[in-house]
């Protein structure tokens, strides 16, 4: 069941509720308006994160790495988050309820077909022009919008599930790729992915929970944001680009949202497309499986939380304001109580709770690669 009969997109600027005029969607708290086209919003007021002029030609490059994504989709939601969140509608008893899910970053927009056609009512955003050009082709084009994943056009509390793939990493930092792949954080960095961490918790209601996966900071090598798709690119940890568990907790503990924190092992999150292509991929992805495939079993989950995983794979629930945890599967709320306690850095899971102010920041930059 995915059908939902209520107005959705509120303005992301005051968050009132949007008209519906010919061409566009008006608020009439603030008046701003909002472009409508082939059933796509617009709420980015044309600062997208790329430049993109409909019916310009691709490079060879950038045509691959668009094909690399068709391949990372189907399994990121098919084999990973789908079980996921049926899990958590079976443990919920709401497997006949409209389940909400947001898809936030998600790139050409097939992850919302895919949970559409699950049974799923699911939505995706990117701040991208060529996203919204690539969009014209999916089924489910008038749940896609352009937007900030900072200044989500959603109600609070709208959404049971929020995934965020290959996003976090992006926020508070500039790229480039002028021959090499360059990257520098901003001085706003941590006020910035705090400000996008309380936004995807604004938008999840009490009880709903928020997936994000990204390449661990604290893991030495990173192999997906190299010179060419699965390339090994060294990195230590002063380079301020890719998140660790540590800041995450770090980020979640300053927000006025109750949440619970466990990391996973990201086996069959991982795929081995593109680093396969390299001869250490031919010979590391089998052992390298079996070590994530390790994670998932109960005396090695501590592992999925530290430097040992080359990619994170978060889940964070949101309790309810006595905090108290009310959803996700039977062993996300099996938290070891030594390791609720936020000084402790090892566990694979913990409890955050906090307080802090919330400040603008800058667009996302692209998102090329997935895994």
């Amino acid at each position: 069941m995915n059908e939902v009969s209520e107005p959705v997109y509120v303005c992301p600027a005051c968050h009132a509720r949007l008209s519906r005029a010919d061409t566009d969607l008006r608020c009439a708290s603030c008046r701003r308006s909002y472009p409508v086209e082939d059933g796509i919003a617009d709420f980015v007021s044309g600062e997208y994160y790329d430049r993109f002029t409909p019916g310009a030609r691709l490079s060879d490059e950038e045509r691959a790495g668009l094909e690399h994504e068709i391949g990372g989709a189907t399994p990121r939601i098919r084999d990973f988050y789908v079980p996921r969140i049926g899990d958590a509608r079976r443990l919920r008893g709401r497997t006949n309820a409209t389940w909400r899910v947001l898809d936030c970053g998600c790139g050409n927009g097939i992850s919302v077909d895919l949970l559409s056609e699950s049974g799923l009512a699911a939505w995706g955003i990117d701040p991208s022009a060529l996203r919204k050009w690539q969009w014209r082709e999916r089924k489910w084009r008038e749940r896609l919008s352009v937007a900030d994943g900072s200044s989500l056009p959603f109600p609070d509390g709208f959404f049971d599930a929020v995934l965020a793939s290959g996003v976090l990493e992006h926020v508070g930092v500039v790229e480039s790729r002028a021959g090499r792949y360059e990257v520098r954080p901003l001085p706003t960095r941590d006020a910035d992915r705090r400000k996008f961490l309380a936004e995807v918790l604004r938008v999840a209601r009490p009880g709903g929970t928020i997936w994000l996966d990204f390449p661990n900071g604290a893991f030495p090598i990173d192999f997906w944001h190299g010179d060419r798709p699965g390339a090994a690119r060294l990195h230590g940890r002063r380079e301020g680009f890719l998140p660790t568990s540590e800041q995450v907790r770090g980020y979640l503990r300053a927000l006025p949202f109750p949440t619970r924190i466990r990391f996973h092992g990201p086996h069959r999150r991982l795929q081995f497309r593109q680093v396969r292509s390299h001869w250490y991929g031919r010979v590391l992805s089998a052992p390298m499986r079996a070590f994530l495939r390790l994670m998932n079993v109960r005396p090695f989950r501590f592992l999925a939380g530290t430097a040992a995983n080359p990619f994170l794979v978060v889940e964070i629930s949101r309790e309810n304001s006595e905090g108290s945890p009310v959803s996700g599967p039977p062993a996300a709320r099996q938290v070891d109580r030594a390791r609720d306690d936020p000084r402790s850095r090892s566990g694979a899971s913990g409890r955050t709770r906090g307080r802090g102010q919330i400040r603008k920041r800058a667009p996302d930059p692209p998102t090329t690669a997935r895994a």
